[in-house]
C-alpha cells in the first residue's frame, strides 16, 4: 500500500514534501526533485534552511511551519529560485498527525503559477507604482517599511524615515496651469531620488508629499545630511518662460528604533515633524516628542475651541479703565477681555489659545463673537454712560468687511451711539502697512466708532505719522511705563513722549498700573486715564455692574 501512494505522489506535477517538526524533509516526491535538480537521497533528512538558504527560511518559510505546527492550514504564494529562474509558487501547508491527535508534520502542496504570476507581477507595476511619477507608491510604503524594521530589528540597525513636504505648487498650478506643475512634481521626484543611494527608497504619499526611507545608516546624524542633500536638489529654480520657479521643501526626520518600531507611528512622527520645520521656517527637524505632545495639544485645543462656541465656553470679562486725578478714581469705561471656561483646564486666558487660533483661522468667528457680545453689554448699560473697548486681533484689519461687521453688530444690539465702542489695533499692525491702517480706520470711524491704538510704544512708529493717522487715544504699552516709579530717567523719557502725543491733540491710557505709587508718578507725568491691577481686575459682566454700581453710591 505505502509504494501504491509514494507511485501515485510520484506522478503528480506539483511539488509534494513532508517535513517534520525539526524542519527536515522526510518525503520528497519527483517532480520536486526535478525541478530543483538533486537527487532524493541528497534532500532527505535536510533542513529546509539548507535546501532554500537560510535568510529565506528565517525571512518566510519559518513563520508559516510554525504556524502549520500549530494546527493552522496556511496558504501564501512566494518566488523561489530554481538555479538560475526564479518560479511564483502557490503553496499549501496542511498538518500532518502521524499517529494519535499530535501534530507531527507538515505536508506541503506547492503548484508553479509562474506564469499566472507574471501577468499579476505586471498589473502590481500599477498598483504599486505612482503613474505620474513612477515611484512605489503608499501600498508599497506600508510593505516595504515593515519589511525594513523587520530586517533593521534582526540585525540590530537603524532605519531613518524623511517626510519631505514639497512648498509653492498651489501657486505654480495656479499661475502655470496643472500641466507644468505635473512637470515640475515629477522632476522634484526625481531629483530627490537622485540625492539617495540605489539601497534606499522614495515613495509618493499624497499630493506633492514624499517619504524617503533610509536603509543601514550608521549614524542618526545620518538622516539630517540627506536632508540637506534633498533640500540643496530639490531647490535648484526651474527656468520656464523666462521665470525661475522655485520649489521649496520641508523635511522631517523619524528614527527606527529611537522613535518607535511601528510604521504608521513612524512615518506620522516624520509627518509631525515636518509640520514643525514648516511653523519654524526650519529646513528640516527630527521628530521630537516633546514637539510633537505640545503639537497635538494644539490640535486638540483648536477642536475643543471650536466646540466652545456650541457649548457656551466662550465669556467677556471686563477691567475698569478710569480717571484718576488727584487720587480720586472714577470709572469711565471698560475693556473686554475673552475667557474660555474650559472643562478641564478651568479659566483659559486669550495668551493660551489666540495665537492657535489666529494660526488655524478660527479667531476671525472669535472676534465676530466678541464684537457682537461687546455691543450687546453696552446696550444693556443704555443708562450709563460707560464705553468698552475690545482688543480685536491684527489679522481682522486686513479685512475690508470689518466695518460692515461692526455696523452689524450696532444694529444687532440696536446701539444707536457707537463712539461707546472702541476698536483697539496695535501698534505694530499700524506700522506694517501704515497707509491701509489709515485706511481701514477711517472706514471704522464712518460706522461712529473709535479706535484706539493699542500697545504703543513696541511698533517704532513717529510722532509725525501719528499726526496722520486718524486715531486720537493711545495705549501706553506697559513696558514703556513699569519702571517710572524708580527710574528718573524713565519717567523723563515717559514725559516727552507723552508731551508729544498730547501736543498732537490725542489723549494717552496708561496700562499695567499696579500700585499708588505708580498712578501718582504717571499722573504727574500728565497721565489721567489709567487701567491696571490697582482699579481692578477683569471681571465677569455681572460683577463689573457691581462696582459700577458701588462706585455710583461712593460718587
Amino acid at each position: 500500500m505505502r509504494d501504491r501512494f509514494e507511485y501515485i505522489v510520484n506522478l503528480s506535477r506539483d511539488f509534494i514534501t513532508l517535513i517534520n517538526r525539526e524542519y527536515r524533509y522526510e518525503l520528497i516526491n519527483d517532480s520536486y526533485c526535478a525541478s530543483i535538480g538533486k537527487q532524493r537521497d541528497d534532500l532527505l533528512q535536510r533542513t529546509v534552511g539548507e535546501v532554500w538558504g537560510h535568510e529565506k527560511f528565517d525571512e518566510t518559510i519559518k513563520a508559516h511551519l510554525d504556524r502549520c505546527l500549530g494546527g493552522e492550514e496556511v496558504h501564501y504564494i512566494d518566488t523561489f529560485a530554481f538555479g538560475t529562474s526564479r518560479r511564483h509558487m502557490h503553496v499549501s501547508f496542511f498538518p500532518f498527525r502521524e499517529r494519535g491527535e499530535e501534530i507531527t508534520h507538515v505536508l506541503v502542496f506547492s503548484h508553479d503559477i509562474t506564469r499566472l504570476g507574471e501577468a499579476q507581477s505586471r498589473l502590481a507595476e500599477y498598483e504599486y507604482r505612482d503613474p505620474l511619477t513612477g515611484l512605489f507608491n503608499r501600498r508599497s510604503l506600508d510593505e516595504i517599511l515593515h519589511k525594513e524594521i523587520e530586517q533593521a530589528r534582526r540585525a540590530g540597525e537603524l532605519r531613518a524615515l524623511l517626510f519631505v513636504s514639497l512648498k509653492n505648487f498651489k501657486r505654480v498650478n495656479q499661475t502655470h496651469g496643472h500641466n507644468i506643475g505635473d512637470l515640475l512634481l515629477e522632476s522634484s521626484a526625481g531629483r530627490i531620488q537622485q540625492a539617495l543611494r540605489t539601497s534606499d527608497y522614495v515613495f509618493r504619499f499624497d499630493g506633492s508629499n514624499f517619504v524617503v526611507l533610509l536603509t543601514r545608516i550608521s549614524r542618526t546624524a545620518d538622516g539630517g545630511a540627506v536632508a540637506h542633500k534633498i533640500m540643496d536638489a530639490v531647490t535648484v529654480p526651474y527656468r520656464f518662460r523666462d521665470t525661475d520657479i522655485t520649489i521649496d521643501c520641508r523635511i522631517g526626520v523619524s528614527l527606527y528604533p529611537n522613535d518607535g518600531d511601528d510604521p504608521d507611528r513612524l512615518i506620522q512622527e516624520a509627518n509631525s515633524a515636518s509640520v514643525e520645520a514648516d511653523a519654524t521656517g526650519t529646513p528640516f527637524l527630527y521628530y521630537d516628542k516633546a514637539l510633537h505632545t505640545a503639537a497635538t495639544a494644539r490640535m486638540r485645543l483648536h477642536t475643543e475651541l471650536l466646540r466652545s462656541f456650541e457649548l457656551e465656553q466662550l465669556e467677556l470679562y471686563y477691567q475698569p479703565i478710569v480717571r484718576y486725578d488727584a487720587g480720586t478714581v472714577r470709572i469711565e469705561g471698560a475693556e473686554a477681555l475673552i475667557r474660555w471656561h474650559h472643562p478641564d483646564r478651568g479659566l483659559v486666558g486669550p495668551g493660551d489659545f489666540i495665537e492657535m487660533a489666529e494660526q488655524t483661522g478660527s479667531v476671525a468667528s472669535i472676534d465676530k463673537w466678541a464684537l457682537f457680545q461687546a455691543c450687546e453689554r453696552i446696550a444693556a448699560w443704555h443708562d450709563r454712560p460707560w464705553y468698552v473697548s475690545i482688543n480685536l486681533s491684527p489679522c481682522q484689519f486686513s479685512d475690508t468687511d470689518l466695518p460692515s461687521v461692526i455696523d452689524a453688530a450696532l444694529r444687532h444690539a440696536e446701539l444707536a451711539d457707537g463712539s461707546r465702542l472702541k476698536i483697539e489695533i496695535t501698534e505694530r499692525r499700524c506700522m506694517e502697512d501704515p497707509a491701509g491702517a489709515a485706511e481701514i480706520v477711517r472706514q471704522i470711524r464712518k460706522t461712529g466708532v473709535d479706535v484706539w491704538m493699542d500697545d504703543f510704544g513696541t511698533g517704532q512708529s513717529s510722532l509725525a505719522w501719528l499726526k496722520r493717522l486718524p486715531i486720537e487715544t493711545l495705549k501706553i504699552d506697559r513696558e514703556l511705563s513699569t519702571e517710572v516709579s524708580e527710574s528718573e530717567c524713565d519717567r523723563e523719557f515717559l514725559r516727552g513722549i507723552i508731551a508729544g502725543i498730547t501736543a498732537l491733540n490725542k489723549r494717552v491710557i496708561a496700562e499695567g498700573v499696579s500700585s499708588r505709587r505708580h498712578a501718582e508718578v504717571l499722573a504727574d507725568l500728565g497721565v489721567s486715564l489709567m487701567q491696571g491691577f490697582l482699579f481692578g481686575h477683569p471681571v465677569p459682566a455681572d460683577e463689573f455692574e457691581q462696582l459700577l454700581n458701588s462706585a455710583a453710591e461712593d460718587e
